[in-house]
């Protein structure tokens, strides 16, 4: 349960985590809060219990300000978890990826405004996100859709070492114009990461990955049981595939979904099912994953895999691995249909008819599939739904 903190009592706690530092405690990566806690305390008197509070590597205060018990914050903390805290029940959510975090909030809102929720969700980035075009679309998005997200704008003039002037010249003082935006300055107490001094790494105990995060158990995709006469063709199964997942109220997202209906993939489906998106694929893939987080199944449509690059960091460091580094807590049973245009009346060039396939298997986890006919193609959109995992369908237009 939320409850009022003083400024001095944050700044103790952080002074006690750099204390297990210096006793050889903590050999992980950390970023201690400080500075801040006035402008900290006053943000968060508006933050409701149930909102969400999406955060970034330098978390500790957001977190106990939203109400996570101390305890589980030290004891994240004392498992190299500072930058994984996560709590499904109070809605909060982090990630240390700079730049992948808001087009992730603004899928939240998405989804809270669709469910006419009165929840809101708060969207804490650093200046040095702000410097990430990331940033951008998403509060060009929340405002053109009057979506119910904040942006805070936690301004210490430092990106690692670098000052804003050092990294944008003239223009490193950015002022906002969007009601979404909240930024004020601060000095940080402490050093970008860690504390001053190097301790006895010989004294400390680390892990392996697996031991910090487990690795989700395998799930083994069920056969299919379609009619022993059903001789669908494999763009016939994709449109069967997708009309079931209509059926469960699946939200399709990419552009010319609506226009275009995904090459025709979409005809059956209820317009607002689907969410013509700008040409921007890390938001695509970035409301997808909050979308998910409340309870929709969002299927991502990218017409080519040439534009799927930059999506990779949604796609690889988040929709790969959330479900993992959160123990759990979040789930994100995403369906990317991934279309490699190798055929077609005309030539599209060597930058529009890339086969990335193989790439997306080796940076993945979750199953990427390559059907060869409409029985596989029905097998993985079924297995993907029954496994409530994220699955990759590769789609090849020579087949269609």
């Amino acid at each position: 349960m939320k409850r009022d903190w003083k400024k001095e009592e944050l700044i103790a706690f952080e002074e006690h985590i750099g204390q297990l530092y210096s006793k050889n405690e903590l050999p992980f990566l950390f970023h201690l809060s400080g500075g801040n806690e006035e402008e900290l305390i006053r943000i968060f008197k508006d933050i409701k219990e149930d909102d969400y509070v999406i955060s970034s590597h330098r978390n500790h205060y957001h977190a106990l300000l939203h109400g996570i018990d101390p305890k589980t914050v030290e004891s994240h903390i004392k498992n190299g978890r500072s930058m994984f805290i996560y709590d499904r029940n109070r809605n909060f959510f982090v990630s240390a990826i700079i730049g992948g975090t808001p087009a992730i909030a603004a899928g939240i809102a998405w989804a809270l405004k669709r469910k006419k929720s009165k929840q809101k969700v708060w969207c804490f980035v650093g200046d040095g996100t702000e410097d990430n075009g990331h940033l951008f679309e998403a509060i060009r998005y929340v405002d053109g859709w009057d979506l119910p997200c904040k942006f805070i704008i936690e301004n210490n003039d430092r990106s690692c070492e670098a000052t804003n002037n050092d990294r944008w010249g003239k223009k490193g003082n950015l002022i906002w114009e969007s009601g979404s935006v909240i930024k004020y300055y601060y000095e940080c107490t402490y050093p970008h990461c860690r504390k001053p001094g190097m301790i006895d790494l010989s004294k400390t105990i680390k892990k392996t990955d697996n031991e910090y995060f487990p690795e989700l158990k395998y799930f083994e995709y069920p056969e299919v049981k379609e009619h022993k006469n059903s001789r669908l063709s494999y763009k016939e199964a994709i449109i069967k595939s997708m009309n079931e997942l209509a059926s469960e109220g699946a939200i399709f997202i990419g552009y010319n979904v609506i226009y275009g209906n995904a090459m025709g993939t979409l005809s059956n489906v209820p317009n607002d099912q689907k969410i013509e998106t700008p040409v921007a694929e890390n938001l695509m893939s970035g409301l997808a994953i909050g979308m998910s987080f409340e309870g929709f199944l969002p299927v991502i449509y990218f017409e080519r895999h040439d534009f799927m690059l930059v999506a990779a960091d949604a796609i690889i460091n988040h929709i790969d691995k959330i479900e993992r580094i959160s123990h759990g807590e979040f789930k994100v049973p995403i369906i990317i249909r991934a279309v490699t245009a190798d055929a077609g009346p005309f030539y599209s060039g060597i930058t529009h008819s890339q086969d990335f396939s193989e790439l997306f298997k080796k940076a993945v986890r979750f199953p990427v599939i390559d059907p060869k006919s409409g029985e596989e193609v029905i097998q993985a959109i079924r297995g993907a739904r029954k496994s409530q995992r994220p699955m990759m369908l590769i789609e090849r237009k020579s087949r269609y």
